[in-house]
């Protein structure tokens, strides 16, 4: 059975946890705080904890209980967030079905504000600034989480300002983002940034292996390729990487050895057919030659272990200079991706490229 999550027991980020966990029990939390970092990573599930000892009704060693009427109605926006309405296909709002009526639980003083569409409008945070102007309905503390802040529309950062500088009596507002130079600079000044980093590879492991039960080798895989971030790592797909990979693994063979054109030719066309899967398969291609470069310098940091023998024969049969220009050459064409560019002829290039003496 899955365990509550509350901050004793979080997932990345220990000193980020420390501080905020030091900061309630001395009740000196700032009134606007930045949570920073890479997305995936636990930002907003951090924020909502943070509401949830905040305002538990029976904490139990300045931990939040999780099963008092305040914890499970924080929990309720947990677990409800990105819930779509099963009766409507994900349309609206019902208030019937399973997803709805969760979604109903909600703390009346926990606001978690999200975009509609693809910004955060001058409306919603209007609406913000006249609710936290009266005190709790029924919590100690009123908290809103703005994720993610930075796709909040200028004339709203700006609306935002002054409720920031003169803040509400016992009302928090975290701001989330993957980007605080996103924000503007009057809107940093009055928030306490806290930059969170990547999950450790090895954490990530070990959380996928115990409460997701999975198998060693797809936790180690999944791990490897999330980028520090836990909920990527839980919904990466094992399966479908390994089919894209065994091509992909093909291409970086004759990448190194800068032979055969006409195959690599047609793996590049087969790759390129799909542009969403496109973006795996260079990533995996980037993936397995940044391992082929730890098998030998640094075999502990390989994330494809069950490859392990095959990536050091590799390493131990190519120079390390066209190694290195097969890892600059794809990073590059990583980049160029966000450009309407040709994906077969890219690729084609980058391999006579790499080839080239």
């Amino acid at each position: 059975m899955k365990q509550t999550v509350n901050l004793d027991n979080f997932i990345g980020n220990p000193r980020i946890v420390e501080v905020l966990k030091r900061a309630i029990e001395q009740d000196r939390l700032p009134h606007a705080l930045i949570f920073a970092g890479p997305a995936g990573i636990g930002k907003c599930t951090l924020a909502l904890l943070t509401a949830q000892i905040l305002n538990c009704l029976s904490p139990v060693n300045n931990s939040a209980c999780g099963e008092c009427s305040s914890c499970k109605k924080i929990s309720a926006t947990l677990k409800s967030r990105n819930l779509p309405c099963l009766s409507l296909k994900g349309e609206g709002f019902c208030g019937t079905c399973e997803n709805c009526r969760l979604r109903m639980q909600k703390h009346p003083d926990v606001r978690l504000i999200e975009p509609e569409k693809t910004t955060i409008s001058i409306n919603q945070v209007r609406e913000l600034i006249d609710e936290v102007a009266f005190q709790p309905f029924e919590a100690r503390y009123r908290l809103a989480v703005l994720d993610p802040a930075d796709q909040m529309k200028i004339e709203a950062q700006n609306s935002l300002l002054k409720t920031l500088e003169e803040p509400a009596s016992r009302t928090v507002i975290i701001l989330i983002t993957t980007n605080p130079y996103m924000l503007l600079e009057t809107i940093r000044s009055r928030a306490r940034l806290l930059q969170f980093g990547e999950i450790p590879r090895e954490t990530i492991e070990k959380y996928l292996i115990s409460e997701v039960k999975m198998t060693l080798q797809d936790a180690q895989l999944s791990a490897a390729l999330s980028g520090g971030s836990l909920a990527a790592a839980m919904t990466f797909d094992t399966t479908c990487y390994r089919e894209i990979r065994e091509q992909a693994f093909r291409f970086v063979k004759l990448l190194l050895k800068g032979e055969d054109f006409t195959n690599a030719s047609s793996l590049a066309a087969q790759a390129a057919k799909d542009k969403k899967s496109f973006v795996t398969w260079v990533d995996a291609v980037m993936a397995l030659l940044e391992d082929i470069y730890y098998a030998v310098t640094a075999p502990e940091r390989i994330g494809q272990g069950d490859l392990h023998d095959k990536l050091e024969q590799i390493a131990r049969n190519t120079p390390r200079g066209i190694l290195v220009s097969a890892i600059d050459a794809v990073g590059n064409l990583k980049r160029e991706l966000q450009y309407n560019i040709n994906r077969q002829l890219a690729l084609e290039a980058m391999f006579l490229k790499v080839g080239s003496p």
